[in-house]
């Protein structure tokens, strides 16, 4: 089975909602505006060749799908409530790894869609705690969990400090 292996990081480059489209829906007023979570394929490519001078560093490119809550929203069967099966769970999860899906989580399409319609170039940074489509549950001991968690900021601390011309200190 397919899927990405817990410690990725993952540098988005489009953020997408639970149908897998790069838009934000907003309600403004009484009218819904939808824009578009297009994020800085060349601030991503950056980012990704950063990566490849850090050791032992897994990370790749994708989208990240952006859902409003954390259980069934994402597909989980072990949250209070549960309105569908582990086979379309699992359907489901593997409809989004095909779609390039590489990521979830809860914040992304808003932040692309704000910082596209101010003009700034953006980029998502995040790491993957488990395969998805393997289980449900964050097994990793606790000090790995905070290994994983602190490669996100290790990738952009190095990158801004390449862009500002910096030698990194910890190499």
């Amino acid at each position: 089975m397919e899927g990405i292996a817990p410690g990725s990081v993952v540098i988005t480059d489009r953020a997408v909602d639970s149908f897998f489209k790069p838009r934000f829906e907003q309600v403004i007023l009484d009218n819904v505006v939808t824009r578009s979570t297009e994020l800085d394929k060349e601030l991503a490519e950056e980012l990704f060749n950063c990566s490849k001078e850090i050791p032992d560093f897994p990370t790749l490119i994708g989208h990240t799908m952006c859902t409003y809550d954390f259980y069934e929203g994402q597909g989980r069967l072990d949250g209070a409530l549960c309105s569908f099966s582990r086979e379309k769970g699992l359907d489901y999860l593997k409809r989004a790894y095909n779609a390039g899906i590489r990521n979830i989580e809860m914040e992304s399409t808003v932040f692309a869609a704000m910082c596209r319609l101010c003009g700034l170039k953006a980029a998502v940074v995040c790491v993957t705690l488990l395969n998805r489509l393997e289980c449900d549950q964050i097994n990793s001991p606790h000090d790995v969990l905070v290994e994983y968690q602190k490669r996100p900021q290790l990738l952009i601390s190095r990158f801004i400090k390449q862009r500002l011309g910096l030698r990194d200190q910890t190499s």
